[in-house]
């Protein structure tokens, strides 16, 4: 019994929720995984054993910075990806059925699901948004598109079954559908490791900073000093940050145990990030998103569960927090959301699979 799970290119989110899917599909099932993401990254997210293929079939959405998306150089780029695809699908679909393949699941290349049907697998998207979602209002700016963006609404629409994560856009051009609800990692409260290891008075609170895989320039992080009731926490280097930075490696500190662990994430509104506050019960200070069509229903989701702050772009970026840090509620004082999401995609994946091999 053979899955394979094919990874958009576009980002570590997208990583983090499938390896989170994948590490729960029981060993006997074998799991190979499509993407370019880096193997390191794979193999430092998910336990059980995997096939890595490096293969990249979209782009997602390429950008300046964190949060800012270059329109015409994705059009391009996707446009000239998608004609290469055309070339390699008889090939990929032959491999999928010379090893067996019992379902496809994609989150969220639309070439995935063209594959499927070539190769007559079931097939799956695992997600809370696609790529039709966003491209479609690039149409009106770049005409030349919309024969690409029809054939990825048909390629969408060749999928046997939606797993929708909450909070989804609605997706309609899927044939079944069943809402799993949030999927993203519980963590562990790892604050006092944090303070010993870090020498930070446990009477200061913390906050993590992610400013994503492009960062922000020119943001003046030497700022952050003049927050003398916080420590900040991150995962990257900062530049000019001052002593009440500190960076955590991931081996002292998983992402998820960070999250579990702080007062406030800092970051912009990507699905693993506001499931996984959702999930560990941290609020979330953000900053707006433009030309990204899955922003107001992440933020309609953030609104609803009561504790994101929004940051209007400038006064983000300026470390013009202190409104926001003066009203964090206390660590640990608001509720969690289920995080069962991620067991219940692969529990459906699994089943299906052994139903199909058969």
């Amino acid at each position: 019994m053979h899955i394979s799970y094919y990874i958009t290119s576009h980002g570590f989110g997208h990583g983090v929720r499938a390896c989170t899917i994948i590490d729960k599909i029981p060993a006997d099932l074998r799991v190979t995984v499509h993407t370019a993401l880096p193997e390191q990254f794979l193999r430092e997210e998910i336990s059980r054993e995997f096939d890595y293929h490096p293969q990249e079939f979209d782009c997602g959405c390429l950008q300046s910075d964190s949060v800012t998306v270059d329109i015409e150089k994705t059009v391009r780029t996707y446009s000239a990806m998608a004609e290469k695809n055309d070339a390699l699908l008889d090939n990929q679909a032959a491999w999928s059925r010379d090893k067996e393949v019992r379902v496809i699941v994609g989150d969220i290349p639309p070439f995935a699901f063209e594959i499927a049907s070539r190769a007559r697998i079931f097939s799956i998207a695992a997600t809370n948004f696609t790529w039709l979602d966003i491209y479609e209002s690039y149409v009106d700016r770049f005409p030349e598109f919309a024969g690409v963006v029809e054939h990825i609404q048909i390629q969408y629409q060749s999928a046997n079954l939606l797993l929708s994560m909450a909070p989804s856009c609605s997706m309609p051009y899927f044939a079944e559908r069943i809402d799993v609800g949030v999927v993203g990692r519980k963590g562990r409260n790892r604050r006092e490791l944090l303070q010993e290891e870090l020498s930070i008075d446990s009477g200061k609170r913390l906050a993590l900073i992610y400013p994503g895989t492009f960062g922000l320039s020119n943001t003046p992080w030497v700022r952050l000093a003049e927050f003398d009731q916080w420590e900040f926490l991150g995962l990257y280097p900062l530049s000019g940050a001052p002593p009440n930075y500190h960076q955590v490696s991931k081996e002292m500190c998983p992402y998820q145990d960070l999250t579990a662990s702080v007062d406030l994430v800092i970051s912009k509104l990507g699905y693993s990030t506001v499931a996984e506050c959702m999930i560990n019960g941290t609020p979330l200070l953000y900053l707006p998103r433009t030309d990204f069509m899955e922003y107001p229903v992440l933020k309609s989701g953030v609104d609803r569960w009561g504790y994101g702050y929004c940051l209007p772009e400038q006064a983000y970026k300026a470390l013009a927090w202190k409104p926001v840090l003066e009203t964090v509620p206390p660590s640990r004082s608001i509720p969690t959301v289920d995080a069962g999401g991620a067991h219940r995609c692969a529990m459906e994946i699994s089943s299906i699979a052994r139903k199909q091999a058969l």
